[in-house]
């Protein structure tokens, strides 16, 4: 083991502005929905998949901030329970912890990161609509949204590789 070995990795900002970036995108697409055959497809678990693809050497205070405030977005353009979202967002970066993170993905543990995000998202969202509203969610609708999520969570890892490529040294988006 040598000395360069034990130093934690440098934090980058570009990277956690980027990802900041498409975290408010994916928040802005999340508003919309999609009516099809009288069955309505929410979006609202895409910004999910940001958080969980979100780079390791991002900087974290920075990273902390973008994910706080499209939480705050997301509650304020969709008309929910203010910090709602916020909240969900906050406690799945916080749950994650992509810089803790020793390796990059392999195709189980980003299995195992995105179950553990639609289940955390899952529980706070439940229970913070029962605490406001007293009524529980339609686990159909987000049933529906986390299975969208889910198909498009490939599409989203081959877009921010190509963004790291394109972008800077993709060693940084691990």
């Amino acid at each position: 083991m040598t000395y360069m070995d034990v130093q934690a990795p440098t934090r980058k900002i570009l990277p956690a502005i980027i990802a900041g970036l498409a975290l408010f995108i994916a928040a802005g697409f999340s508003i919309a929905g999609l009516n099809l055959f009288d069955v309505r497809i929410g979006f609202g678990f895409l910004p999910l998949v940001i958080l969980a693809i979100w780079p390791r050497y991002a900087h974290t205070l920075v990273s902390l901030i973008l994910v706080f405030f499209a939480g705050i977005f997301m509650d304020w353009a969709s008309g929910g329970i203010d910090g709602q979202w916020a909240l969900v967002f906050v406690l799945v970066w916080g749950f994650l912890r992509p810089e803790l993170r020793g390796s990059p993905f392999s195709p189980i543990s980003l299995l195992l990161i995105w179950l553990a995000t639609c289940g955390l998202a899952l529980v706070v969202l439940s229970l913070s609509g029962y605490f406001v509203f007293r009524i529980w969610p339609d686990l159909a609708a987000l049933g529906r949204q986390m299975i969208f999520a889910t198909c498009l969570l490939p599409v989203f890892l081959l877009l921010r590789r190509v963004v790291a490529k394109l972008v800077t040294d993709s060693d940084d988006w691990r």
